[in-house]
């Protein structure tokens, strides 16, 4: 199976037509799926979430709804911005979750081109 539409993140990539993915960022970004708190581990060890980021964005992640029950990728998804990384945590389910993360620089940090 071939991604869907236009502005699909997967478009032309050939992915398991079971697979539920995300509505923004391609399934080469994902990180982690599984439970919530093993995501959470799996973050930190990598360096993509510090326990601050955690702490301010549980509460939201926690009460997604699973998109077997809404059916819409955007409500049951939450994007963040840690210090170098845009996260996305999807519920697909109850107790399972995906998570994407895009390594980011932002211009204050980047050298200076003059």
């Amino acid at each position: 199976m071939k991604g869907g539409g236009e502005i699909y993140p997967n478009k032309g990539v050939k992915i398991d037509p079971r697979s539920i993915t995300s509505a923004k960022m391609p399934e080469s970004l994902k990180v982690y799926s599984g439970f919530l708190i093993d995501s959470y581990k799996h973050l930190m060890g990598e360096g993509i979430l510090k326990q601050s980021d955690i702490n301010i964005e549980d509460r939201k992640i926690r009460g997604l709804l699973p998109f077997c029950e809404t059916h819409d990728k955007f409500k049951s998804s939450h994007w963040f911005r840690s210090d170098t990384y845009l996260i996305e945590f999807l519920r697909t389910s109850d107790y399972n979750y995906k998570v994407y993360a895009l390594k980011i620089i932002f211009f204050e940090e980047a050298p200076s081109l003059f």
